[in-house]
């Protein structure tokens, strides 16, 4: 493997839908925190009387999960060997582009700050290097990584494989991309599985993105020999 493209897929992270702009959840929220409605991150810990009637609301308004998700990744022993890169899919349909070098503030509050200004902006910072940027579909991270084998992670329609016999299949491609959902509940959307060459589950049990994400990387810097 010279290189592991990461797509958090489907992953809770949007900002206020437009039919909650005027809730008064909503409203109360942009004021303690200084911020437009329209830019806003839906997170449910904040909006979950405003998200209550909202579609598929069992999938959104987990932006922490996605802020895990890159503490891991960013700081993993493969992201300082430059060894993977990582896009995030949005429920939305957006794709958000994360520069290899960028570290992701560690403080939840200043990383939904970013989130806010990225949505806004379209990339932070706003000149300079981008270390987030917006750069459309997933079909642009098939087009610019040209990754020669699609897998998805699921525990719902995934063959179950034993870790071991997982990182042996990722490692055999050059650049495999792995798609890895990021957001609390439910399934994945068709679209989403049609885009997968294989459908694996790493565990007889359901296990969060964190901890998905703790083991595949932990799991594939040994058997490189990044780890002792």
């Amino acid at each position: 493997m010279e290189e592991l493209v990461i797509l958090l897929a489907e992953s809770a992270l949007e900002t206020i839908p437009g039919e909650l702009l005027n809730d008064p959840v909503i409203i109360s929220d942009a004021r303690k925190r200084r911020e437009t409605p329209k830019y806003l991150i839906l997170d449910r810990a904040r909006h979950h009387r405003a998200m209550l009637g909202l579609f598929k609301a069992e999938k959104r308004g987990r932006p922490d999960i996605v802020h895990q998700a890159l503490l891991l990744i960013q700081g993993s022993i493969l992201a300082r060997n430059k060894l993977v890169k990582t896009y995030i899919h949005t429920v939305n349909n957006l794709v958000i582009y994360v520069d290899p070098e960028t570290r992701v503030p560690r403080n939840y509050n200043n990383f939904i700050g970013l989130m806010s200004q990225l949505f806004r902006e379209g990339r932070v910072p706003p000149v300079g290097k981008p270390l987030f940027s917006v750069v459309g579909s997933i079909n642009h991270v098939l087009s610019v990584e040209s990754p020669d084998r699609r897998i998805l992670l699921d525990d719902v329609k995934g063959r179950e494989v034993p870790m071991s016999v997982f990182i042996d299949y990722v490692l055999s491609f050059k650049k495999p991309l792995v798609m890895i959902g990021a957001f609390p509940r439910g399934s994945f959307e068709e679209g989403t599985y049609s885009l997968a060459d294989d459908v694996f589950r790493i565990s007889r049990y359901v296990m969060d993105t964190a901890t998905i994400m703790c083991r595949l990387l932990s799991a594939l810097e040994m058997r490189l020999g990044l780890l002792a």
